[in-house]
């Protein structure tokens, strides 16, 4: 018998010119949104001015904010709800990468709750829903179009730490997923957030709380990760293979909207707040070791990870077809041009043991990894890519 939850609230438009149907969308729900967006990317190529013209055709007021930056900060979110609730908006619109969707949810729970918001980090933990949120990515890669996560950088602690809102309610209401806005993104982006997708993917397929129809999905986004993110390469703007990485991304996220992350987020988060690594570039350095170390919990898992990957594994034991994968994951980071190490001095010893100390705090990544280590386990791990 099987028995499982899956929750997705999201209504999903999907394909090439979707963003021209903001406006009939958000005129669905409200009539003034603000937009929320990055610095300058949205503007400089276009797109914010096809939300602003679709919504304008419908009848929709927007305000601008125009202010995420990577890795936003509590006090780019207090800065956007202030707008906002000042302009007396009815929904946020989520323009941009993962940054600016993430800043975006934060300002949709904050409209309709008290400050502050760290007290909200967790899982529900707000008493009201948030504001109606829609969600357009310009990049193929968080998923976040399809998640109720929020992870935000937490600049009122030292060092500064990367912490995760989980809410139902910041599920986006709609996402409206359009292949022709990633066509621009330059080569490091578009590796950077497609090994973000494959993380998720492999992370969601391999953790205690996956279930049937998780791992179908999750394994379509391996196969059509690991098949296109080489080739993208080459070919930037042919379009089909835009779509399958963004489909691929997609899935992926609607994998860990169910199942969350394991270790290599939690391990990988450090690395970003506080070294300057890109979350995808940090997630693909511990990708390969944590799978290693998963092996043992779960061989026939990864054995199936491995034919996910395109390996032939017919003729090889369970063991053998598990290892396997973990070849497959290392040679794939490799055609992407991942460093498998640090570079050095980046990361000292002591930095190795707190950043250990503080995953075993992790109670969440650690219930959901498939093999539960200790503290000598996760110091094993960093010091793999030393």
């Amino acid at each position: 018998m099987l028995d499982f939850i899956f929750y997705l609230p999201t209504r999903i438009i999907f394909g090439s010119g979707a963003i021209e149907k903001t406006g009939k969308e958000v005129a669905e729900l409200v009539h003034k949104v603000i937009i929320v967006t990055g610095r300058t990317s949205a503007r400089k190529m276009g797109f914010l001015q096809k939300v602003e013209n679709s919504c304008a055709a419908a009848g929709v007021t927007t305000v601008l904010f125009e202010e995420v930056e990577p890795n936003p900060s509590l006090k780019t979110v207090e800065r956007g709800t202030e707008v906002a609730k000042k302009e007396n908006c009815q929904a946020i619109i989520g323009l941009g990468g993962g940054s600016a969707l993430d800043a975006a949810k934060a300002i949709a729970l904050l409209c309709t709750n008290p400050p502050p918001l760290t007290q909200y980090f967790g899982k529900n933990k707000a008493p009201h829903p948030a504001l109606p949120l829609i969600a357009i990515p310009t990049t193929a890669g968080t998923g976040s179009e399809v998640t109720p996560y929020a992870v935000l950088t937490n600049t009122e602690k030292e060092p500064h730490q990367k912490q995760i809102i989980a809410e139902d309610s910041i599920f986006p209401r709609k996402a409206l997923i359009d292949p022709e806005l990633t066509l621009s993104l330059p080569p490091d982006i578009t590796t950077d957030t497609g090994i973000d997708a494959l993380s998720h993917a492999v992370e969601s397929y391999t953790s205690n709380r996956a279930f049937t129809l998780v791992e179908g999905l999750a394994k379509e986004s391996i196969t059509l990760l690991s098949k296109n993110l080489p080739s993208i390469r080459k070919n930037p703007e042919n379009l089909q293979l835009r779509s399958s990485i963004l489909y691929a991304s997609l899935l992926a996220g609607l994998c860990i909207a169910q199942t969350g992350t394991i270790l290599v987020h939690g391990m990988g988060y450090p690395l970003t707040s506080e070294l300057g690594l890109t979350h995808g570039r940090a997630n693909g350095l511990l990708l390969p070791w944590v799978c290693q170390f998963n092996l043992k919990s779960a061989p026939k898992k990864f054995a199936q990870l491995a034919q996910a990957l395109g390996e032939r594994t017919e003729h090889l034991t369970i063991e053998q077809a598990g290892e396997k994968s973990v070849e497959a994951l290392s040679r794939l980071l490799d055609k992407l041009g991942i460093p498998k190490r640090l570079s050095p001095g980046l990361m000292k010893e002591e930095t190795l043991k707190r950043f250990s100390q503080e995953m075993m705090k992790n109670q969440r990544k650690l219930a959901n990894n498939p093999r539960l280590p200790n503290l000598q386990d996760i110091m094993n791990i960093y010091q793999k890519i030393l």
